[in-house]
């Protein structure tokens, strides 16, 4: 029976055993459905109707959580594979009052009664891990189909939130964050994802107790480099418990966020930042020129509007077009309120048209100069030789 069956998802295709029998609560299955041809018929399965195929999927339970999964018939067997992991609206997962839902454990005890080591490691193992994959649909239509996998021929899906019907207690909705390894480059994306989805959740009971909210973000942390560390963020959290904290305590998220910080953000980002900011140089395109300079300005945690950041903002840009945008009508230094960085940016926009525009002209009255054999005039374009890009 699939419901007792126990598998390792990795980019490898392994065989998967469905289920003879429809055994899953409609909470679970939403709009997928069981089609019963017979014990041991191939076409026994849970199906769910695309646009373009009935698609063969199963829920199993693999890498210590639970997930639907599409299937594919590859070398006489039904197989999946990560990519293989179902994320739509169409299924959903377990609610809180589920023995397999992770949280289970917390909804049947008092929130003031300590929980044991074993209890913490339990419910990591078992938080959903939902690696953010895309999908790979297929157009099963038969069982002897098979997908040419070697040059991945598949069809992109649109990655939907998966809404759950029961918002406080029911499983997590949205993109989770990706599973995280340690690499200090990638810390910052992995916040801003966490963040992103834990808003999306707000009125979960996840996210709500800071206790299991530490421990849903441990369940997304994976390798060699972050294993140590978990386990010491465990025995941390077992002693806060013991300790008196319950798992409402705000303090355990901020001290687990304040250690997290210590040991993966880059404490250097802010200098590296700025010292590229201010190395900056305009290219030839203006747009990313003023993108590169907002992100590390971001990075560096410099203020856009600071006087320091608009030195550098002349400094970085084309010499023609700093001269340009002082020398512009509207541009008054002498004002006791200076120029925003948005009108920096503004003023610069126009000037960098302007100057296109007079490039155009020069272009095409050089192009008229040849075809009529004329002898060209000097012709007037005081932006040219400014350099503005």
């Amino acid at each position: 029976m699939a419901t007792n069956q126990s598998y390792t998802l990795s980019n490898k295709f392994i065989q998967i055993f469905r289920r003879q029998q429809d055994d899953l609560p409609e909470h679970v299955k939403v709009n997928a459905y069981f089609d019963n041809q017979g014990p041991g018929h191939p076409n026994t399965r849970y199906y769910i109707d695309t646009p373009n195929a009935k698609r063969p999927i199963e829920f199993i339970k693999a890498n210590g959580t639970y997930y639907w999964v599409k299937l594919i018939w590859r070398q006489d067997k039904w197989q999946t594979n990560q990519r293989g992991i179902y994320n739509s609206s169409d299924v959903s997962w377990w609610i809180i009052s589920d023995p397999q839902h992770p949280n289970h454990i917390f909804y049947e005890q008092e929130a003031n009664v300590p929980l044991t080591i074993a209890a913490v490691t339990t419910a990591l193992q078992q938080l959903p891990t939902h690696p953010n994959t895309p999908d790979y649909p297929t157009t099963m239509e038969g069982q002897q189909e098979e997908i040419n996998v070697a040059t991945g021929q598949t069809q992109a899906e649109a990655q939907r939130i998966n809404i759950i019907s029961n918002p406080s207690n029911g499983a997590l909705k949205g993109n989770p964050p990706f599973m995280f390894d340690g690499d200090r480059n990638k810390t910052l994306k992995f916040l801003l994802s966490w963040d992103i989805w834990a808003a999306i959740n707000q009125a979960n009971n996840t996210m709500k107790k800071p206790f299991s909210k530490v421990v849903t973000l441990l369940s997304y942390m994976d390798g060699t480099r972050v294993d140590t560390w978990k386990a010491e963020q465990l025995k941390k959290l077992k002693e806060e418990m013991d300790d008196g904290a319950l798992e409402t305590d705000e303090t355990l998220w901020d001290n687990f966020l304040e250690r997290f910080h210590n040991a993966f953000v880059n404490q250097n980002r802010r200098s590296e930042a700025y010292q590229e900011l201010i190395k900056l140089k305009q290219g030839e395109s203006l747009n990313d020129f003023f993108a590169k300079f907002k992100l590390l300005s971001h990075k560096a945690d410099v203020p856009l509007d600071d006087k320091g950041t608009i030195e550098t903002l002349k400094h970085t840009m084309a010499k023609g077009l700093t001269s340009a945008i002082i020398n512009s009508p509207n541009f008054d230094p002498t004002k006791e309120i200076p120029w925003t960085f948005r009108q920096w940016e503004e003023q610069a926009r126009k000037c960098h048209l302007k100057w296109k525009a007079a490039a155009k002209f020069t272009q095409t009255c050089q192009g008229l100069f040849q075809t009529f054999r004329l002898a060209p005039k000097q012709i007037n374009n005081p932006g040219r030789n400014n350099n503005q890009g």
